[in-house]
């Protein structure tokens, strides 16, 4: 068996000196990154219990807020709730009354009347979709032509002759609305709501 042969010009060889220092430096960044890594981690860690406590925080305001809320929910009998209805509609009544175009009503009735007939009183319902119209003619033709021109009206609808008697009235002389053997008579009307607000008297 041959020896074997090594030529140790061929190796080089590092210098202690060098490399311990070298070893020593390179511990010392390292323990320094770790010392560092492990701070921000714990400074991270910190921050998140933080936000956490926060979060927590409002979730507990949350849920007194709807705690709060339904106490203060006030809940109504069956009878308070339709005493509060029939009070809305009450009031409702009394604006939609207020504001009522009663002039173009009246414009579009007077267009109607003919010469020889009186009105005497106007009744509107509850609800303002009809009228009782009551008055005095001096003839049944005058009764019939005040109803065409009801009919042919864009506000009166459905007009009914309600109630009907010949009496005997004098006049007196220069009352030009005094009528002579008058005809009282009734006249139901029903009132198209939609075009009492919008059209014209006619």
């Amino acid at each position: 068996m041959e020896p074997i042969k090594i030529n140790l010009a061929t190796f080089e060889y590092q210098d202690k000196r060098i490399s311990y220092p070298v070893m020593l430096v390179s511990a010392l960044i390292i323990l320094l990154i770790s010392i560092l890594s492990i701070r921000t981690g714990i400074s991270t860690q910190g921050e998140i219990k933080e936000y956490e406590a926060k979060i927590a925080k409002q979730e507990q305001n949350v849920v007194k807020r709807q705690h709060i809320k339904k106490e203060d929910v006030i809940t109504l009998k069956e009878g308070e709730v339709e005493s509060l209805k029939k009070d809305a509609d009450f009031i409702n009544r009394l604006i939609t009354t207020d504001a009522y175009p009663y002039d173009k009503m009246m414009d579009s009735l007077e267009v109607c009347v003919p010469q020889g007939v009186v009105l005497l009183s106007f009744k509107m319902s509850k609800d303002l979709d009809k009228v009782i119209l009551g008055g005095k003619a001096d003839s049944m033709d005058k009764i019939n032509i005040l109803l065409n021109k009801l009919n042919d009206s864009t506000i009166y609808k459905n007009n009914n002759l309600m109630n009907l008697s010949v009496g005997q009235e004098k006049g007196t002389q220069g009352d030009e609305t005094s009528i002579d053997n008058a005809i009282t008579f009734e006249i139901e009307s029903a009132i198209d709501r939609d075009k009492v607000w919008t059209t014209n008297p006619g």
